[in-house]
């Protein structure tokens, strides 16, 4: 009986998530901020580097694309909220893209393992010590960093003195 309970709970899920993707599929201008704030390169300092390119929040992703990867893997999410994630996925990290003001910008990048670095040379797994001497900061009690600079903010999170996570996102 609970096998049956959850194959109907899965396929409602599932039916759901498909009138929702058409749905977006026909309007495809949703915007999650203000498109008059959105500038390419308007997040200061707080950008990544890959590839021998810096891009940041609200850049173009075809750009950013153009010069770090043709062969990046993606996928699209589009079931929990209003229009559609899409997650390029590369070595050592990952950049998820939103429709904004009719370009497909930059909304999230996350380093995903200790193979690549931000500007400065923040890595996963580094100490939290060694953070602080890169970031010329002191030992966070809550073991979050936030670091905000034009329309971006920088999250770097230590838990057990290791930094277990680095993202940068749209400002507050």
């Amino acid at each position: 009986m609970k096998r049956w309970v959850l194959v109907l709970l899965t396929l409602l899920l599932a039916v759901g998530c498909a009138q929702q993707t058409e749905q977006k599929q026909r309007n495809d201008t949703v915007v999650f901020v203000d498109p008059n704030a959105v500038q390419a390169g308007a997040y200061g300092d707080l950008y990544f580097t890959a590839n021998g390119y810096s891009f940041g929040i609200y850049d173009p992703i075809d750009e950013v694309l153009s010069h770090i990867s043709s062969t990046a893997s993606f996928a699209e999410q589009s079931c929990a909220f209003e229009g559609e994630d899409v997650y390029y996925f590369f070595s050592g990290f990952e950049v998820m893209a939103n429709q904004i003001d009719g370009a497909e910008r930059v909304t999230a990048i996350n380093l995903v393992d200790d193979t690549v670095k931000t500007p400065e040379g923040v890595f996963i797994g580094m100490t939290e010590e060694a953070l602080c001497e890169a970031m010329h900061c002191s030992p966070d009690e809550d073991g979050l960093y936030v670091t905000e600079d034009g329309t971006a903010q920088r999250n770097i999170t230590v838990l057990d003195g290791t930094v277990r996570a680095v993202s940068y996102l749209p400002a507050d």
